[in-house]
């Protein structure tokens, strides 16, 4: 059990500094130390560390509406950000990290709106079935982070419009569009808000480690220095878009732990470029995996003995594996 509670509310609406901030607390959290981080972005597409935007999104549509789109450092899938969205953080060394309490973190926190919501698949929180919550996780020597979002009154409209997911990943649900996968809280219960939530997980916070600590309110005039490095990085350009080529093969499956897409160049029998795609939550080194592939033959045994080496997830290295051999 951790010593020490700390709880950060941002007062801060942007992505790259928000992200920054939590990349910084990621960084210098101490060994006995629960960090509860809450925040909020404004009009923004978060897309996963190892996803396309171009695929993802509609970027012409974002750059037309002024909508800012920044990539993250963990996996999983892009999401939609505006003010009607809240964002949680839960981040503790190895040692006390619990998934499983964080998550019943949030679902008490719901319980004082009458909102009765369960764990559903790998990452994401549902009531009656339907999507108002997805996660994400990474970790970094000992430390670890689980983060998610919480939709209460966000515009469903703007999501459908900037967001453009896989065909796989909708065929697999069932499902026709991108609304129909998910709903606002406040459909649940009129009386919900951001500020209401807000509260309600940091008790539900403290009633969980039985202690109780006041929350730090975040913006840039009380930010370390290195917090405002760090936000530079998440604006750079190359960085949430980077270049991306036109491909000669590209591949795309779902298996049990995400999407996964590939394109290749290819020049003379040899791959030259690779674009790996993935909303992949699991800890992955995924570009190792394509600077690894680059020089290697386009052939079966070649490509997957490249793979078994530079992937560590036995059954992502099988699936990937026995996926290319049959188009190969």
């Amino acid at each position: 059990m951790p010593k020490n509670l700390t709880i950060y509310v941002s007062r801060v609406y942007e992505a790259s500094f928000n992200l920054a901030f939590e990349q910084f607390i990621f960084e210098n959290c101490k060994e006995d130390e629960a960090i509860l981080y809450l925040w909020q972005n404004d009009k923004t597409i978060v897309v996963g560390r190892h996803q396309n935007p171009y695929k993802e999104c509609s970027v012409d549509k974002l750059k037309a509406d002024k909508v800012d789109l920044v990539r993250r450092a963990s996996g999983g899938g892009a999401v939609y950000h505006d003010l009607g969205n809240l964002n949680f953080t839960f981040i503790s060394q190895e040692n006390n990290y619990d998934i499983s309490k964080n998550y019943g973190i949030i679902l008490d926190s719901l319980r004082a709106f009458d909102i009765e919501g369960e764990i559903s698949g790998r990452n994401d929180l549902t009531v009656d079935g339907v999507k108002f919550s997805g996660s994400a996780f990474m970790s970094d020597n000992q430390a670890r982070c689980h983060h998610g979002t919480l939709l209460i009154d966000t515009d469903m409209e703007a999501l459908a419009r900037y967001l453009t997911p896989s065909k796989l990943k909708i065929s697999s649900k069932g499902i026709e569009s991108v609304k129909s996968r998910v709903v606002n809280l406040r459909k649940i219960n009129p009386d919900i808000t951001p500020l209401k939530l807000i509260n309600q997980i940091i008790e539900a916070f403290c009633n969980a480690y039985g202690t109780h600590t006041f929350p730090v309110y975040i913006d840039r005039e009380s930010a370390d220095e290195k917090v405002l490095e760090k936000e530079h990085s998440y604006r750079n350009w190359d960085w949430n878009y980077a270049l991306t080529p036109k491909f000669d093969i590209s591949y795309e499956a779902k298996f049990s732990w995400g999407i996964f897409e590939m394109d290749l160049v290819i020049k003379s029998g040899v791959i030259k470029t690779v674009f790996i795609n993935t909303d992949c939550i699991l800890n992955e080194s995924f570009e190792k995996l394509k600077s690894d592939l680059v020089g290697v033959k386009l052939e079966k045994e070649v490509l997957c003995k490249a793979i078994s080496g530079s992937l560590k997830n036995p059954d992502i290295i099988s699936d990937i594996c026995l996926f290319l051999s049959d188009k190969i």
